[in-house]
């Protein structure tokens, strides 16, 4: 079986870090059941891998526009 390529999330940058903190709440409460804390933990690496590296990117812009 053929491992689907993640799509990338196109929500603004504001969404994602909106959710991210959600799923740090829902994490630091521990109420939920091992495979859904499992999931939620999956999603917030997730996202914030892809946050961190489009603020990079946007940080790239500005040293780059500020020369």
């Amino acid at each position: 079986m053929k491992k689907q390529e993640a799509k990338p999330d196109e929500r603004p940058l504001e969404e994602r870090l909106k959710r991210l903190e959600e799923i740090a709440k829902l994490l630091d409460v521990g109420d939920r059941p091992l495979d859904e804390q499992l999931r939620l933990y999956s999603e917030g690496m997730t996202l914030a891998e892809a946050c961190r590296a489009e603020l990079e990117q946007a940080q790239l812009k500005v040293e780059e526009l500020s020369k």
